[in-house]
């Protein structure tokens, strides 16, 4: 990274009767993008993105959802709604009035409830290997025998099934540190398919609120099939939908160069574009 170091910070910030970590990193006038985690994960997945978005111009801002990380899950209140209270306390924390917003798997849910509570506060949404509320029948089918799938599988060393086995053989330290990053989370996993599985969200809902929508899935997510995922979400109006090959269900952590550029290209220059 060329030139001065941007700044960065860390805080707590309460909602909800909980403590909300977050980490801010660039200028305070910049463009701000928001990363939003998936389920296991936590602000420090995105530490490939973070140098990368910095570097462009802006202001990024990961957080960890109640529960995950250093968030605590005090109240055992989870969700959507919970999900997009906090996200608000965490970008007033910060002076922020608008921002791009990134949410990866269980986190395209927790965005799409943010944007349809705040409409204004969003200037673009990038949903990252998610359903984010726009259920299909095939996609409940499908998501229904791979949980089952799933509850009967074993464990083994760099195998998660949020990433596709390709990044295992090419690089096992690697692999093992995403499993390392998703063991830090309270709230229980079946809590979270249920509060995802109950959220329903019309395509037209997020059509409707006139912000640009990139879709990023990988070619190999056994999770959500890249077919499936494009049936569902193509259907936002003006949705962008990009496939990454040979990339599984975190395409940001097993290939973030390829990542990285199609985001880029998709927010474009941060300064082409005023700050809040």
């Amino acid at each position: 990274m060329a030139g001065p170091l941007p700044h960065w910070r860390s805080g707590t910030v309460g909602s909800g009767g909980e403590d909300v970590y977050f980490e801010a990193t660039g200028d305070d006038g910049a463009p701000a993008v928001v990363l939003t985690h998936g389920a296991g994960g936590s602000h420090a997945v995105w530490y490939q993105q973070v140098p990368a978005l910095a570097a462009a111009g802006y202001r990024v801002v990961t957080w960890d959802s109640r529960g995950f990380g250093r968030s605590s899950y005090r109240t055992g209140v989870h969700g959507p709604d919970a999900a997009a209270a906090d996200l608000a306390a965490v970008m007033d924390e910060l002076g922020i009035v608008e921002a791009h917003h990134v949410g990866q798997s269980m986190g395209g849910w927790w965005v799409t409830a943010f944007a349809l509570a705040h409409p204004t506060r969003v200037r673009s949404l990038t949903l990252s290997n998610t359903v984010a509320g726009c259920w299909t029948d095939a996609l409940r089918e499908h998501f229904r025998r791979w949980a089952g799938d799933f509850a009967a599988g074993e464990s083994r060393l760099g195998v998660h099934p949020a990433i596709g086995r390709d990044l295992v053989a090419r690089d096992p330290a690697k692999a093992f540190l995403y499993q390392q990053l998703n063991t830090f989370h309270a709230p229980p996993m079946t809590e979270i398919v249920v509060a995802l599985w109950r959220m329903r969200v019309e395509p037209e809902q997020l059509g409707a609120l006139r912000v640009p929508v990139l879709v990023v899935t990988g070619a190999d997510d056994g999770l959500f099939p890249p077919a499936l995922v494009r049936a569902g979400l193509s259907r936002i109006d003006g949705a962008r939908v990009v496939e990454l090959p040979g990339a599984g269900h975190s395409p940001y952590f097993e290939w973030p160069d390829e990542y990285n550029a199609v985001l880029l290209d998709f927010l474009g220059p941060a300064d082409r574009i005023s700050s809040q």
